[in-house]
């Protein structure tokens, strides 16, 4: 009997030895998790891929505003450069993000640094055609329209390199780019837009400087006609008969907007709704399948045109205005011509 109860306690021993053994290991496993866990965020924070991007450059490149989120609240650093010295803010003004660009600056992001070719934030976001970013970026008072990178390219350079004929009007507006500026090669911004085939760009430049650009050579000895020629595309090759025709022009003269194309458009709804209503009346019996027919295909030009015309001249497209005096026009003549008519 003694000995049955001297082994039962050493098997109670052994068994609670062995349960305090395990629950050391777990905790030992548990602490090196922990320990495997912060390793592993340190070096989702600082380690580096392909071109030197951390997860934060990645992550801001494609606008995933939640990774951002999380990213920057782990400890991510958004000064940290890749190779070519960008910052993961570089890459937010790119994309036009203001939401990631808001957050990383609540998180130490450094508006002053710039990269390897010496290209700020705001070279960045006019570099993405976001106007939005950067106006956000010239409210905060540290940078200005007319600052240079170190090939003395403007923001109205880049502008023009990317045939953004938005931001190029943007850049003109008030005086915020000098647009006879010039870079090493002493190439101004028309210089870049002939060279890129940007026909939308180059006239408005022209409207803006006069012929007078026309005549002017970089440090190679070639004017915005001669860089044109040297293209290859269909864009390069209308921009050359375009500048053929404005190059003997007096220098002071400007080009002069053509309204044909502009009013023809605004005409084309109410032009266009009254011949179909004319057949439909004119096939009888077949009107209704006429307008069931012609009325959708109307509809889907008017509501398929951009906001701008697609002519050089980039002017507003009133098509959507002449939609409106369509339907008003159509209105009260079915109204005085039909309605009013039965009354009286």
């Amino acid at each position: 009997m003694i000995r049955q109860l001297k082994e039962s306690i050493k098997a109670k021993l052994s068994n609670r030895s062995r349960r305090s053994g395990r629950k050391q290991k777990q905790r030992k496993k548990d602490s090196g998790d922990e320990e495997d866990m912060k390793k592993y965020r340190v070096r989702m924070r600082t380690e580096k891929g392909w071109g030197g991007f951390t997860p934060l450059h990645s992550a801001a490149l494609h606008g995933n505003r939640s990774l951002v989120q999380s990213l920057l609240s782990n400890g991510a650093d958004p000064n940290l450069v890749s190779e070519a010295g960008q910052t993961s803010f570089h890459f937010a003004c790119r994309q036009g993000n203001i939401y990631i660009m808001h957050q990383m600056m609540q998180h130490g992001a450094d508006l002053r640094l710039v990269d390897l070719q010496g290209k700020t934030s705001l070279h960045h976001a006019v570099l993405g055609g976001s106007i939005v970013a950067m106006h956000y970026l010239w409210e905060t008072g540290m940078f200005r329209y007319s600052d240079s990178d170190m090939y003395h390219l403007t923001s109205l350079h880049m502008a023009a390199s990317t045939s953004n004929t938005e931001v190029v009007r943007y850049l003109l507006r008030n005086q915020r780019c000098a647009v006879d500026a010039i870079d090493q090669e002493g190439a101004t911004a028309l210089h870049v837009a002939a060279d890129h085939g940007g026909v939308e760009v180059c006239w408005t430049l022209l409207q803006r400087t006069g012929y007078r650009m026309l005549h002017w050579k970089n440090h190679h000895g070639l004017t915005p006609l001669d860089l044109s020629k040297l293209g290859k595309t269909f864009r390069h090759q209308q921009l050359t008969k375009l500048l053929r025709l404005y190059i003997y022009e007096p220098m002071h003269h400007t080009p002069k907007e053509s309204h044909v194309l502009y009013y023809w458009t605004l005409l084309y709804p109410t032009l266009s709704g009254s011949v179909i209503l004319i057949l439909a009346a004119v096939g009888g019996g077949y009107g209704g399948l006429l307008c069931g027919l012609l009325f959708p295909w109307l509809a889907r030009s008017i509501f398929t045109a951009f906001h701008r015309m697609t002519t050089y001249q980039r002017l507003p497209n009133p098509i959507y205005l002449g939609t409106l005096f369509a339907g008003l026009f159509h209105t009260l003549l079915c109204f005085y011509g039909q309605i009013m008519l039965n009354i009286l």
